[in-house]
Order: C-alpha cells, then sequence, then structure tokens
C-alpha cells in the first residue's frame, strides 16, 4: 500500500543511524548515514538516508516494501 500523503516522523520510531556505502544523491560523497524507520502501526517501514558532510547535508527517503 503506497502512502497517501506525508507521514510526520513522530508516527514511528527510527532505528539507529548505520553508516553506509551509498552516495549522496546531491553532493556525491561517501559521508551517508541511513536509518529505517517504522509507523507506530506497523503498516509502514521505510528509510532515510542523510548526508552528514556539513557543506551538504542533504536529506532523502526510500519507501519500504510495503508501498
Amino acid at each position: 500500500m503506497t502512502h497517501t500523503g506525508p507521514i510526520p516522523d513522530s508516527a514511528g520510531t527510527f532505528s539507529p543511524a548505520e553508516q553506509t556505502t551509498v552516495p549522496c544523491r546531491k553532493c556525491n560523497q561517501q559521508t551517508v548515514v541511513a536509518q529505517k524507520w517504522e509507523s507506530n502501526d506497523g503498516a509502514y517501514e521505510d528509510y532515510r538516508y542523510t548526508c552528514t558532510d556539513k557543506k551538504c547535508g542533504y536529506i532523502w527517503w526510500v519507501d519500504g516494501i510495503d508501498s
């Protein structure tokens, strides 16, 4: 099932941030951490990627298997 609209971060919980080998989609640096976000009702599981480079800070989401 696809989200019908934005879901606030507070409607779920995040896993601890883990370093990845995924390059940033904006600056292409290898300074990205990932967190799994699971909705409080267990219906959605998505992934938030954050570039930790101080000059970038880009954040993007990837829908989980529920979409």
